[in-house]
């Protein structure tokens, strides 16, 4: 299979590069062609010479919107001098959490517009983190239209949300949270949208799918997410793989 896992951030918890490659190895094993690493701390930007060599990753960098209160004009600076390095092919996770920081939702705001700028200036497409704000995201997007899009990730709103963030151009990705019994919204929406702007992924190491749930995720875990899409719509596995394989690559360019 051509497995695609479009988020995770398996370097944020400690700094192994032995067990980075051991899961490499494995996820290779298991189908997987290409995982897009989203990088959310400084520290990590150190990983990136080390692992983007093995050709398995490519790399998303952004500011997290709940490290805006942290925030300094010249991190806006590093970020682009960042995002200019090989590999790099979009600017995230940004956005909005009104979950953890909604008493900051102003500062969030200028934050994520700021960086979308950046994003639309330099070219790249962004990776969108919208939690308990999807109104205010979406108007967001709305207003600043971006050449690249992007897309929201683990998208976790209604289907006529999802439908909206579309007709922008933008694209939804699933995560294992779609496998979970409860998660009868995301049935919905994934039922209604339009598959041309579907992307899957892990968020690893959170949000295991179903049947691994409670586990610590691994990158290779999105193909169970595929399997959940796949036995749902009633397409076939390798359709579906080839089907996400060119929605990725139209967004973030062809996977070498």
């Amino acid at each position: 299979m051509l497995y695609i896992d479009s988020h995770t951030h398996i370097t944020n918890q400690e700094h192994d590069l032995d067990r980075y490659r051991k899961e490499i190895a494995q996820a290779k094993s298991e189908g997987l062609i290409k995982s897009l690493l989203v990088l959310t701390e400084k520290d990590e930007e150190a990983l990136y010479p080390k692992l983007k060599d093995d050709n398995y990753f490519s790399f998303a960098r952004g500011i997290f919107p709940t490290d805006t209160a942290a925030y300094r004009d010249q991190d806006l600076k590093e970020l682009e001098d960042f995002l200019k390095n090989e590999g790099v092919v979009a600017l995230g996770e940004i956005g909005l959490d009104y979950h953890w920081a909604k008493d900051i939702a102003d500062k969030q705001k200028e934050l994520f517009i700021k960086q979308l700028h950046l994003a639309d200036r330099i070219g790249l497409p962004v990776i969108i983190h919208s939690r308990e704000a999807m109104n205010d995201t979406y108007e967001i997007l709305k207003g600043h239209a971006n050449r690249k899009k992007g897309v929201i990730h683990c998208f976790s709103g209604s289907k006529e949300m999802a439908e909206k963030f579309i007709e922008l151009g933008y694209y939804i990705s699933f995560s294992g949270t779609l496998t979970y019994a409860g998660n009868k919204q995301g049935v919905r929406t994934l039922e209604a949208i339009d598959l041309d702007y579907l992307l899957c992924e892990t968020d690893a190491p959170y949000l295991t799918p179903v049947p691994l749930r409670g586990q610590n995720n691994k990158t290779q875990n999105v193909k169970y997410v595929y399997a959940f899409i796949s036995e749902h719509l009633n397409i076939p596995l390798q359709e579906l793989t080839l089907k996400v394989k060119a929605n990725y690559e139209r967004l973030f360019g062809a996977i070498s």
